[in-house]
This record gives C-alpha cells, structure tokens and sequence, in this order.
C-alpha cells in the first residue's frame, strides 16, 4: 500500500490551493460631512408686549398661562394728551393730562385736518352734505375735549421680539400686542381701557405711519381727514416739552383685559379694535425719537356728519334706541332696524351707515341714500345686538 507520502514523494499528490481573495480597491476619500445650517427660529416681532415677558417672547400662553387683566403700564410707558383750544389754522393744540415725561424734541404736537375738511371754529358751521346728512363742527362747550390721544412705547429696548427702528421704516402694517381706546364721555370724565391681541389675530396687525415733512413741520396723515402735525423743539435742551393740560380732567386707570365676554361685561358697551383709530407712528430716522403707539379720539372737534331722519336706500328699516358708542366717545350712533334684523348705524365721521346682520357682524359701509356699498366687511367687527 503506498502512503499518502509516498504519493507525494513521486510527485501524485498536491495539496488543494487555497483561493485567494482579491485585494479590496483602495476606498474612495470620503468627505467629511457638513452639518446642516441649524434653522434659524423666526421670531414674531411686535411694536408692544407685556413687560414681564422674557426676552423674545411675546405671548403668555408659551408658559402654559391665560392672559391676565393688567394695567396699561405693563406694556410700556403711557401718555395721554388733550386739548381745548385750536391755533388760527384751526388745529387743536395738544398738551399732556397724564404719563410718562415725552421727549423734549418733541416740541408741539397738533391735531389737524387734510383740505377736505375746513378750518374748525368756534360756533357751529355748515361745510357740506353727505348722504342728506349735515357735516358739521359743534361749538367747544366748557371743559370738553376737542381731541384725545394717547401714546406707549416699549420701556424694554433691548427685546429681540420687538421692531427694530429700521424694520418699522419699512412697514405698512405692524403687530401690537396691545389696542387702546380712550373717549371723554358726555359727562366729561374720561374713560379709557385696551385688549390684548394674543388670540385674536384679526386685531393684531395695525397701520404704520411715517412722518413727511411739510415746510418746518413734520405731517403724519391717519386718513378720514385727520393728521398729526410736529413741529421739532430749535433746541431740545432749553424747553420743557409738551406742556400740561390746565385743569385737566381726572385720567382713568386704564386696563388691559384679554379678548373676552367677561371683559365685556366688566367694561361695559365696550368698542373693540376694528372701530380704533391706532398707529404706529415712526419719527424721521435723524429726528432722534423712537417710534410711538398712538391712539386718536376725536368726537367731532374735525367735523362730523349729522345722522339723517329715514335711511332713503332703506326704506324697510325703523329708527330704535341707540346702543353703541360713537369712536371718539360722548354720544351714541343713531340705530335703526329693518324687518329681517339687520342693524344700521349710522358713522358721524364718514356721513354713511354701517349695516350689521342680527347677529351683530359687520357687513359693511353704504351710503345712506343710493344703497350702494362703499366699504366690504371689517373682519372680526361686531356691534351690540
């Protein structure tokens, strides 16, 4: 028997060959992998917002919180101004019933009119017919206020949530977290109370206004006729600002609730902030002067449109006991109600009426003699049914 060995020896045997693997290519260089820019967050930027809040925050539901009812001061410094008396051009003269001390550039601040309305005196004239309504300018009576405006701005520069100056320069609209309303009633006391916008969206946003200079004076235009005129301070440094209101009325301690029926019933036939004539009003970028939040009440001082007898478009509907304020406080619309309970109020400042479904929404402005339709809907206006 001849062995394994001996096969080998003679040359019958080889081992099996063990295939090799064939070397691996050389790896590709894999790049180092770049992360992704992070995303940065987009903050939703404000003109106002409650103080306490932190930095970069503007609402308090981010802490799992209701909105609570707080003073006007919580948002930032306040000022209201009033006035009595109009230069020869018919502007009324503003001067300060209460607040935060205003800048000394400020110099004067009057409240006045476009060309379409002429000049206020003091008796009352005929200046034009609107819808066979009467455009009127009432006689100033003792202690009453011809125009009332109030101003807040942030106290908190540093916050990255609010508006830079360069950002509102640019802006037609802006967010506010905070709308006022302020009217002297027809006793003469003033009332004054404002809401947090933070779940109504709808009330939010409100126009931005820039000054534009006219000669020597700065003009702001608010529409419907009324501007605010400026007239810088020569030197800042040597006057006291805005002077004091004499004999002013009491101010009122102004609240700041959230958007609620509750709120409504503590306030009392409250108007809400569609109805608000509110700005933010944005100085020349050179002036020095940071942008302001500024509310107008103007009960008539600029001219106002008589309500007709009979709604001559409208004839279905019936003259009823008058329910809402009028903007600038001290009177209440004329109403009148047809046979399917649409209300029709009428607006004194535009000399038409603003027609309403029986649920109070607005369906919106109509000239009281042809029925045509000037003016859609406001969203999230409503009147008291």
């Amino acid at each position: 028997m001849i062995s394994a060995t001996s096969l080998d020896q003679l040359g019958f045997y080889h081992p099996a060959l063990v295939q090799e693997k064939p070397p691996l290519p050389p790896a590709e260089p894999i790049e180092k992998l770049q992360k992704p820019a992070p995303i940065q967050k987009q903050l939703t930027c404000t003109f106002t917002k409650p103080c306490k809040l932190p930095d970069g925050t503007i609402d308090y539901t981010n802490f799992g919180g209701s909105i609570p009812t707080t003073a006007v001061g919580e948002y930032g410094n306040f000022a209201l101004l009033g006035g009595r008396e109009t230069d020869a051009a018919g502007n009324i003269v503003l001067k300060q019933i209460r607040g935060s001390a205003l800048p000394a550039a400020l110099g004067t601040l009057l409240l006045g009119r476009t060309a379409a309305i002429a000049e206020v005196g003091t008796g009352t004239t005929s200046i034009g017919a609107t819808s066979g309504a009467r455009l009127v300018t009432p006689a100033v009576a003792t202690g009453a206020l011809m125009g009332l405006v109030a101003l807040l701005w942030p106290s908190s520069l540093g916050d990255s949530s609010l508006y830079t100056d360069e950002q509102l320069q640019s802006l037609k609209e802006g967010r506010t977290r905070v709308r006022l309303h302020v009217e002297q009633q027809a006793d003469g006391t003033l009332k004054g109370y404002g809401y947090n916008t933070q779940k109504r969206s709808d009330w939010e946003m409100i126009p931005v206004v820039q000054f534009k200079a006219q000669g020597p004076q700065q003009v702001a235009d608010f529409g419907d006729g009324v501007t605010l005129i400026w007239t810088p301070a020569v030197d800042p440094s040597s006057t006291s600002g805005i002077p004091p209101l004499e004999s002013a009325p009491q101010a009122p301690q102004i609240w700041i609730y959230p958007p609620t029926e509750q709120a409504d019933n503590i306030i009392v036939n409250p108007i809400h902030p569609p109805d608000y004539k509110d700005f933010i009003l944005v100085f020349p970028t050179d002036s020095g002067i940071k942008p302001l939040y500024i509310v107008l009440s103007v009960p008539g001082g600029l001219g106002y449109h008589v309500a007709p007898d009979v709604l001559l478009a409208f004839p279905d509907a019936v003259s009823v006991r008058p329910k809402s304020a009028v903007q600038g406080g001290g009177k209440k619309r004329d109403r009148w109600k047809d046979s399917k309970g649409r209300i029709y109020e009428w607006d004194f400042q535009h000399g038409a009426v603003e027609i309403y479904d029986k649920q109070g929404k607005h369906l919106g402005e109509f000239n009281a003699e042809t029925g045509e339709k000037n003016k859609p809907a406001k969203p999230g206006r409503t009147t008291l049914k």
